[in-house]
Formats: C-alpha cells, sequence, structure tokens
C-alpha cells in the first residue's frame, strides 16, 4: 500500500476510464484483489482484465465489460442510489461515485434540456468503471489528485444522429466551473471520454503543483491498426513541495520538544468552519453523526450570535486534508449554509494507543497517551468503565477511581524505568 502519496496525472493523450485503471494496475494495484471486492456487490455481472502493453508506451491495460445481455438495457442515473445503499462500499468511495453519476446526469440533462431523473446511459458500464477506478485508488491510498492542462480536439465524429464535435458538448459541460485548463491539439480523435471527464471533475484538482517525483505508470490502450497509434495516460506518483499552494499530506514527521527526550508526531489537518443559525438541533445532532461517519476527525458545535441578534451555531469540522472538499460539499449541500470557510493548519499530536492494565475490577482497557517513547498520562476509557459498572452493578464512579488509581499507578512505573 502506498502511504501519503500525491497523484499528479498527465492527461497529455486525454484521459479514460480504462487509461486510469490500467495506470492504476501498473502502478500496483492487486487485479484478484479489485476482482474480489467488485464480486462482493450486487452488481451485474462483469469481467475485469488487465495485460502489460508496449505500445504507445509500457504500460498496462484494463478492460471491463458486462457478461450478460439483460445488463445492457439503459440505465437511468437517477436510480442509482438505490443501487449502492449505504454500507455496500467505504462511505467515502460511495460517495464519490454517486457524484460522478450525478454530476453527469446534471450536464447531459443540462445539454440535452431534459430533467436530471430522466437522464439515462445505455447500460450500467460507466457506473462499474466509477467504482472500479475509486476503490483501486481507495486500496492504493491514494486520495490527493492534481490534473495537468487537457487536450481539446478541434473536428467532429460521426455519432446516430449526425456529426458530433470530437469533445463531446457533455463532457465539455462537465468540466466547466472546476478549473480545468485547456490546450488545442491535432489529434484527430476523441480523448475524453464522459467518464473521464467525470473522474477528474470529482477526484481531481487542475490548480498548479510542485512536487517531487517518486514513481511513474502509464495505462495503455493500444491502437487498433497501423494508422492508430493507441492512446496512453501518464500517472506522476510523489511528494508536494513545501510551496505547493494545496496543504502539505498528513504524512507524519517526528518533532523534538524542548526536553529533548519525547518526541511529537505532526500532520496536517483541513479546518472547516461556518455559522448556521435557521437550523433545529434535531437536524444539527443528525449532521454531525453524518460528517463523522464521511470521515471527519472532530466536529464540534459552538454557540454565537449573529446579525439581527440571532441566536447561531459554529460548526468546526477537522478533517483529513483529502477530505475537506467533500466534507465542504456535505456542508453546502445539507446545511442552510452558502458557505464554508477551510483552511490547511499543521499539528502537533502525541500518539495515543489502548493497553490494558489490571484493576481490582479484573483487567481493564485504557487509553495511554506517549510522546515518541515515553509515557505521558493515561486515562480511564468509559465505555470500559460503563461495562464494569453494569456487570458489577455498582455507580460508574466508583469503577473511575479504581481506574484511576491503577492509572497511577502505570504512570509512576513507567517514570522510574526513565
Amino acid at each position: 500500500m502506498l502511504q501519503n502519496q500525491v497523484v499528479y496525472l498527465d492527461c497529455y493523450d486525454g484521459i479514460t476510464a480504462p487509461l486510469l485503471l490500467g495506470a492504476l494496475f501498473e502502478m500496483g494495484l492487486d487485479l484478484n484483489v479489485l476482482k474480489k471486492a467488485m464480486d462482493a456487490l450486487p452488481l451485474p455481472d462483469h469481467t475485469i482484465t488487465s495485460q502489460k502493453q508496449y505500445t504507445p508506451v509500457r504500460g498496462s491495460s484494463a478492460t471491463l465489460t458486462l457478461t450478460t445481455p439483460e445488463t445492457l438495457s439503459p440505465w437511468k442515473l437517477a436510480e442509482t442510489p438505490v443501487l449502492l445503499p449505504p454500507g455496500m462500499l467505504k462511505e467515502p468511495v460511495r460517495q464519490h461515485v454517486l457524484s460522478m453519476v450525478q454530476r453527469i446526469a446534471e450536464a447531459t440533462g443540462r445539454v440535452r434540456n431534459i430533467s436530471v431523473k430522466d437522464v439515462q446511459l445505455p447500460d450500467m458500464t460507466p457506473l462499474l468503471w466509477f467504482i472500479a477506478v475509486t476503490l483501486g485508488l481507495d486500496m492504493l491510498n491514494l486520495h490527493t489528485l492534481y490534473a495537468s492542462p487537457l487536450p481539446m480536439p478541434s473536428g467532429t465524429q460521426q455519432g446516430p444522429q449526425g456529426h458530433k464535435p470530437l469533445l463531446l458538448p457533455e463532457t465539455l459541460e462537465l468540466l466547466a466551473g472546476t478549473g480545468a485548463t485547456w490546450r488545442p491539439t491535432t489529434i484527430g480523435r476523441e480523448l475524453i471520454t464522459l467518464e473521464g471527464a467525470a473522474l477528474l471533475a470529482e477526484l481531481a484538482s487542475f490548480e498548479p503543483v510542485n512536487f517531487s517525483m517518486t514513481q511513474v505508470a502509464y495505462g495503455c490502450v493500444p491502437g487498433n491498426n497501423a494508422s492508430d497509434g493507441g492512446q496512453s495516460l501518464r500517472l506522476c506518483l510523489g511528494n508536494l513541495s513545501p510551496s505547493s499552494r494545496r496543504a502539505p499530506q498528513p504524512a507524519p514527521s517526528l518533532v523534538q520538544t524542548t526536553q529533548g527526550q519525547a518526541e511529537a508526531e505532526t500532520d496536517w489537518v483541513t479546518v472547516l468552519e461556518t455559522n448556521i443559525d435557521n437550523m433545529s438541533g434535531e437536524l444539527l445532532g443528525g449532521l454531525l453523526d453524518h460528517l463523522l461517519e464521511l470521515g471527519a476527525l472532530d466536529v464540534s458545535y459552538t454557540p454565537m450570535q449573529m446579525k439581527k441578534n440571532r441566536p447561531a451555531t459554529l460548526i468546526r469540522v477537522i478533517a483529513p486534508p483529502e477530505l475537506g472538499e467533500q466534507l465542504a460539499m456535505s456542508l453546502l449541500r445539507e446545511t442552510t449554509t452558502l458557505g464554508v470557510r477551510f483552511q490547511h493548519m499543521q499539528r502537533l499530536k502525541a500518539r495515543r494507543e489502548p493497553r490494558t492494565i489490571q484493576t481490582s475490577f479484573g483487567p481493564m482497557l485504557v487509553k495511554v497517551k506517549y510522546l515518541g517513547e515515553q509515557l505521558i498520562s493515561a486515562s480511564p476509557e468509559y465505555e470500559e468503565c460503563a461495562r464494569v459498572a453494569r456487570e458489577r452493578n455498582i455507580p460508574l464512579a466508583d469503577v473511575y477511581e479504581v481506574a484511576r488509581s491503577a492509572v497511577q499507578t502505570l504512570i509512576i512505573g513507567s517514570r522510574k524505568k526513565v
């Protein structure tokens, strides 16, 4: 598994879902592990394959094919949430997939002047691509993606209803407003598919980035004949430099304390804030649980006063940097706010580990705090104390006192060793 890395997608030849998945296979994604994860989902029967390729460059290809005729019926995009209920996938993966489907539905609806709920595609193959690619990125622990400027071909292609631009209107509409930058190209074929555009719009940032490259992989689709040179995508893996416009990734490091003995880890988090003055307590309670389910590290509410003397609530969310934009979008969708503030912040943090200690009530679990290898403090675990209190039918406060006493013995013993 790749840890704390940033991905730069060099889309010199465009981007498609097969190219991106092929690059992930070349980067080390295990085909059998991905197959097993996909097979565990109630999805249409399909096959996923990968092969080493040497044209147009050395890399890997990826194919995904529906295998039963009944799955080739039209796919109504509005029905996708029913196909992917909570619990089927890790929630961040599921949310990304649903968001990509929604992006396609909205872009297609605008171009065709139809309702989003009426948008449909010929079959569910794009949905399977979205799941496969997003699962693959998650399995490799790649959560921060940047993309290069995109090639914009000129010319047209023959479609069922006549000639269409090589860059389909739906594809261009999908990328509008994402910050994507474009460069003209003389390549006379479709370079960016609808699925490729949706993956970029949802998962990647187009802002400039400085990074040190550690690994390169290519996704490839070989040509069909001598005049067709095929297509490829370059995936660069690296680490953000300090001058990058985004926050550095939360790669933990160690910082020596002034005592010269203990060490603290450092990492980066994204802090989101918004003010709410017109939501009920019930809705705010449900929001907090939902944000934590999506991967927020912490969520807090602070009473405040807003304009017109209205009592209000400051919502503060602490999140891993790679989830910052997703959680900000959740706040915009699920609250009455019109804007979300965010900033990237570095933090020092102690290491916390569970540990079992002996007490007069038997073995109990406590939380132990370390700086480096030095034990700094420990505290009783609430759920553990509540369990003992229920089992013995004694006051919770009494269990806490016993646990605290055992914790103090643990701390004193640790300091004597030092």
